[in-house]
């Protein structure tokens, strides 16, 4: 195996998509902080882990015709949806925002990001270093 064909697997496109599903997910968590007082606002989370397991190639489930197994899947269509939390206990104003577990899923979902952002830079490193040294 070359050491491209190492570097440049499904993990570099499954972290970029990682990157952007966190991305997403952070967008909805601040959302919820920031309707924490809106009356009847119910907290949302982004699902998004069988996206990851497309990304990375962990199911099965092949929707194109792939002319090689290491080309991933693009589609503007995702499968990462909002869900609307209507559990929970909810406020007498019909609010549902636990201030809390927003706060957690927001210190989780920031450290999920700066972990692929960190893997992402090391796999972008080993090219860098192996281009230089090809030279």
């Amino acid at each position: 195996m070359r050491l491209l064909d190492f570097m440049f697997d499904r993990t570099v496109g499954g972290l970029n998509k990682a990157m952007d599903l966190s991305w997403r997910r952070n967008q909805v968590v601040t959302a919820n902080i920031a309707n924490a007082e809106t009356p009847k606002y119910r907290a949302g989370d982004l699902q998004f882990g069988k996206e990851l397991e497309k990304a990375f190639g962990a199911t099965s489930e092949q929707t194109l015709v792939k002319t090689d197994p290491k080309h991933l899947e693009l589609s503007n269509e995702s499968a990462a949806k909002i869900s609307i939390d209507y559990s929970g206990i909810t406020k007498a104003d019909g609010n549902n925002v636990d201030i809390d577990q927003q706060m957690a899923n927001l210190a989780q979902n920031s450290s999920d990001y700066a972990g692929a952002a960190q893997l992402m830079r090391h796999k972008l490193s080993l090219a860098k270093t192996a281009i230089r040294d090809s030279r």
